[in-house]
């Protein structure tokens, strides 16, 4: 298992880039949403999305919006300029992604 550290609000923390369900920007920090076992964490930081999205990209994440970064894993549709997750979360592509983000999905769905 490989981890990845992030200095999160309330201290460095190392995550599984598989439990990161997606990382989304609220304000001025991103917040982390995490599932460990049957648990939904969450964790605050205050780093770019431009910066986390460099150490994720490796492990499957796309950036289906400009506040949003999301684990493809996690992803069971796209279509219709929105992007749907297991946990039921719907998130909007806009025109400029999506046929990246299609794309994408495709191949990783292969």
């Amino acid at each position: 298992m490989c981890l990845v550290s992030f200095p999160f609000v309330g201290g460095e923390r190392s995550l599984d880039p598989e439990s990161i369900i997606y990382v989304q920007t609220e304000g001025h920090r991103n917040v982390f949403f995490v599932i460990e076992g049957q648990e939904e964490m969450q964790f605050r930081i205050y780093q770019r999305l431009d910066e986390i999205e460099r150490v994720l990209l490796p492990y499957g994440f796309i950036r289906c919006h400009r506040s949003c970064l999301v684990n493809m894993r996690y992803v069971t549709e796209v279509s219709n300029y929105l992007m749907t997750i297991s946990t039921g979360e719907v998130f909007t592509i806009p025109r400029s992604r999506y046929q990246m983000v299609k794309k994408l999905f495709r191949e990783y769905t292969k």
